[in-house]
């Protein structure tokens, strides 16, 4: 099957709005004087569905004689290691704590690029772990456990 960028987009966006308002719905949406903490997903969830259906409509009325792919076959690969990249973060995180998790996340991620030496990706990790560190960590405070066995 073969779906062109602006379905795909428009499906992407009513997918997304749809979940938006149905985890929003379980907070409760409060009243018009004191809205509950699951109004604000429900709106920009509905407002997502309409801006997902307003791009379908439009590239339904646009018409495209041939459909061209959304994603090239060589385009895959790399979306799918930036994906795994994510998911490993998500997953070592909470176990391994940050900087291990941030190690993971550019190791695995730098395998969707062509090329790069070692040298670039020791540089890339050692400037990317020191500025999330010093955003996350020491800027916002945030409680972020830098490893799982202290600090």
């Amino acid at each position: 099957m073969t779906i062109d960028s602006d379905r795909l987009a428009g499906l992407l966006f009513i997918l997304i709005g749809f979940a938006a308002i149905a985890l929003g719905w379980s907070y409760g949406l409060g009243t018009m004087n004191q809205l509950g903490s699951g109004a604000m997903p429900v709106l920009v969830g509905a407002a997502l569905c309409g801006l997902g259906i307003a791009q379908l409509l439009r590239a339904t009325r646009q018409g495209k004689a041939s459909l061209v792919p959304a994603f090239d076959r060589s385009e895959l690969r790399p979306l799918l290691i930036i994906l795994g990249a994510v998911l490993a973060f998500a997953v070592l995180i909470l176990p391994t704590g940050l900087v291990p998790a941030l190690a993971a996340l550019i190791t695995i991620a730098w395998f969707a690029q062509a090329g790069g030496t070692r040298l670039e990706l020791a540089g890339a990790m050692v400037v990317v772990i020191v500025v999330i560190v010093a955003i996350f960590k020491y800027g916002l405070g945030l409680p972020l456990r830098l490893f799982a066995w202290g600090f």
